[in-house]
């Protein structure tokens, strides 16, 4: 029997074969096997329900077995590791955010460049990042949590992190430019734990995707302070930006988007740019990435490239200008 959306979302990272019928548009460029999408952070999270929402649809018109794995670790670059080191069929994908391709300016030991040892394939929708802080603290806006900070003892300055720690060094210039205040990155492998530990105050605050900690924030688990980007969220219009509170350089939009491994033949990736473009853009689908705070957005492989290249290139001068030096 077909799964429904809600039968797929709820039953995890397994998922049943579908025994529907092919559909015949772009089937025959696919290969005839599971499909497999990466994923890498835990269960739970922004990019767990974005590629959970995407894989129902996928399913049910592909007539195939669609799974999403995790593979956390390493700031959330293990997916493209993954099918760096896998087949050219087009039988795996990994869905990366654009905050994990920061790291790659910041760590020598980031393993691929995206846009050369991967073949990208289309943006799936851009985000903010979001600053968020535990309830337990009773803070109602950034300035409160300024002087909360200056108040107490340096356990106050841990933040929790998951993946792009580069925005945290880039606050810290800004915070000690302003404030004189700095704060101290706490590495987790994902949101749930995360949210988890600020809902109970066992950390006071976090930077990190805003479809991670909308539905959080919205549930009262926490609280976010601001959001970056140039003007405030169509789904939160009460929660102010960065550049609002002072803070322009902070005003960054990041994004999710699908890649193949290299080498995929051309047919392939185009039948998967149709493929997935028609997917996000079906009104189940958008329906459910919009709640999470993404802007729906698709692109060819090419804008992909380009998109990547000038990420990297923004990045790149935003941690000059505030004296970071990318490695």
């Amino acid at each position: 029997m077909d799964l429904d959306r809600r039968s797929f979302l709820a039953l995890g990272a397994s998922v049943v074969p579908v025994g529907a019928a092919s559909v015949a548009w772009g089937q025959d460029a696919l290969p005839d096997r599971p499909i497999r999408l990466f994923i890498g952070f835990e269960a739970g999270g922004g990019a767990d329900a974005v590629a959970r929402s995407i894989a129902a649809d996928l399913q049910r018109r592909l007539g195939r077995h669609v799974s999403v794995e995790i593979r956390a670790g390493s700031s959330g670059a293990l997916p493209g590791e993954v099918v760096r080191k896998g087949p050219t069929d087009g039988s795996q994908l990994a869905l990366l955010s654009s905050t994990t391709l920061v790291s790659r300016l910041s760590s020598k030991d980031f393993p691929y460049n995206p846009a050369v040892d991967l073949a990208p394939i289309t943006q799936v929708g851009t985000f903010p990042i979001a600053f968020a802080v535990s309830p337990t603290l009773g803070i109602e806006s950034f300035s409160d949590y300024l002087q909360w900070l200056k108040a107490g003892d340096a356990r106050r300055r841990r933040i929790a992190v998951s993946s792009n720690t580069a925005f945290v060094q880039v606050l810290n210039i800004l915070l000690a430019q302003s404030t004189g205040e700095s704060l101290e990155a706490v590495s987790y492998r994902g949101a749930v734990p995360m949210v988890n530990d600020l809902q109970d105050g066992r950390i006071p605050a976090t930077v990190n995707t805003v479809t991670s900690l909308l539905p959080a924030h919205r549930g009262g688990r926490c609280r976010i302070l601001f959001v970056t980007g140039s003007k405030r969220l169509a789904i939160a219009p009460t929660i102010p930006t960065a550049p609002e509170l002072g803070y322009p350089k902070l005003d960054m939009e990041e994004w999710f988007a699908f890649f193949a491994a290299r080498g995929t033949p051309p047919p392939i990736l185009a039948t998967w740019n149709r493929t997935l473009r028609d997917v996000i853009k079906e009104s189940d689908v958008a329906g459910e990435l919009r709640p999470l705070g993404l802007d729906v957005k698709t692109s060819s492989p090419e804008e992909l490239t380009a998109r990547i290249e000038s990420h990297q290139q923004e990045w790149t001068a935003r941690m000059k200008t505030a004296g970071l030096q990318p490695v």
